[in-house]
């Protein structure tokens, strides 16, 4: 399980690498760390911390890197892993395989819901901002100032609303990967 922890969070680093050096209008900025977990090699060596912010792990690239043997460059404002040992999860035919792979599939099924769920609840947070702003009027000198707040939370709420689109198609497709891998086990059973 921790090995898969090594993984997902490699994987996630990978694809995400650069977003500590995110631009203004990131939806990390602002975002509530959700939790904190302990990062761990498969022998118990902790490589770090992980805060859960919008239901996505971020881990210390650095530690990461060293832990999984990948090699860590930095390019002006771009972190590049590469050349890592880890693993990727495929079934051989043996039921430990199906099993690993099965448990892979319902974490990101769980990460993908936890996702959705976080993205809406920050469009529910989001429209009630849009309620504050139109409730308290002079907290903006102008109308311009007024109307493009109420733009900027109206933009957020868009990007969130895409965010559930593509984790509910992402969910999608892992629950049908699930099902798959359901029915290879039991055709192997037979």
């Amino acid at each position: 399980m921790k090995k898969k922890i090594i993984i997902i969070t490699t994987a996630a680093l990978m694809v995400g690498g650069s977003i500590g050096f995110a631009a203004t209008n990131s939806p990390l900025i602002g975002a509530k760390v959700q939790g904190l977990f302990t990062v761990q090699k498969s022998d118990g060596t902790k490589i770090g911390d992980a805060v859960i912010i919008n239901g996505t792990a971020y881990a210390p690239v650095r530690s990461v890197s060293d832990a999984t043997g990948a090699t860590l460059t930095v390019e002006g404002k771009k972190i590049i892993m590469s050349g890592n040992n880890t693993t990727s999860v495929e079934t051989t035919g043996k039921s430990s395989d199906y099993s690993e792979k099965k448990s892979y599939l319902e974490y990101k099924i769980r990460a993908a819901e936890s996702d959705i769920k976080s993205a809406q609840g920050a469009i529910k947070g989001l429209e009630g901002s849009i309620e504050t702003v139109n409730k308290y009027p002079a907290d903006y000198p102008t109308d311009q100032q007024r109307i493009d707040a109420l733009a900027k939370i109206d933009e957020m709420i868009k990007v969130k609303q895409q965010v559930i689109l593509e984790k509910e198609k992402e969910l999608a497709d892992l629950q049908e990967q699930l099902t798959e891998v359901d029915a290879q086990e039991a055709e192997e059973g037979k």
